[in-house]
C-alpha cells in the first residue's frame, strides 16, 4: 500500500492527480456560468406556464352556472319527469341539457330546457321528457348561460 492510497483503494481528496499527457485528450477549461441566462430562461418558463394556466382556465374553468339532480320518476311509460336545481346569476337565463338512458345505457331522450330569466339565483324546476323505450335513468348533463 503507497502513502496516497487508503485502505479501500481509493485516493484521498488532498491527493494531487496527475493523468499522462495525451492519454486522456485534452483537458478542457471549466466553463463559465452564465446565471443571467438562466434566470431569463427561468422567467421565461414560468410566465409560460402562468399564462396557459389562465387560458385554460378562462376555457374549462368554473362556470357562472351550475346544477343539481334532485330526482326522477319514470313510472309513466313514455316519459321521464327530471326534477333539478339551478344556480344561475341574478337576472340572467340559463339553458340545461338533459337525458333518458335505458338498461343498455343507449340515450332514449334529450331535451335542452331553457330557464327563464328572473332575479332569483336558485331556481327549481321538472321537466317531463319524452322517451322512446323503456327509461332507466333521468340526468342533467349541464347548464350554461345562452350566448
Amino acid at each position: 500500500m503507497t502513502e496516497t492510497q487508503t485502505t479501500e483503494g481509493r485516493v484521498p481528496e488532498t491527493a494531487d492527480v496527475t493523468f499522462p499527457d495525451g492519454r486522456y485528450g485534452r483537458r478542457r477549461a471549466p466553463r463559465r456560468r452564465r446565471p443571467a441566462v438562466t434566470a431569463v430562461l427561468l422567467v421565461g418558463v414560468v410566465a409560460a406556464g402562468l399564462f396557459a394556466a389562465w387560458r385554460l382556465s378562462e376555457l374549462y374553468g368554473q362556470n357562472e352556472v351550475s346544477e343539481r339532480l334532485l330526482g326522477y320518476d319514470d313510472s309513466v311509460a313514455g316519459q321521464v319527469d327530471i326534477t333539478f336545481e339551478v344556480y344561475k346569476p341574478a337576472g340572467e337565463g340559463a339553458t340545461c341539457a338533459v337525458r333518458s338512458r335505458d338498461l343498455a345505457g343507449a340515450e332514449i331522450g334529450y331535451a335542452e330546457v331553457a330557464i327563464p330569466a328572473d332575479g332569483s339565483t336558485r331556481v327549481e324546476m321538472t321537466y317531463t321528457l319524452s322517451v322512446e323505450g323503456e327509461p332507466n335513468t333521468g340526468e342533467i348533463l349541464r347548464c350554461w348561460q345562452p350566448d
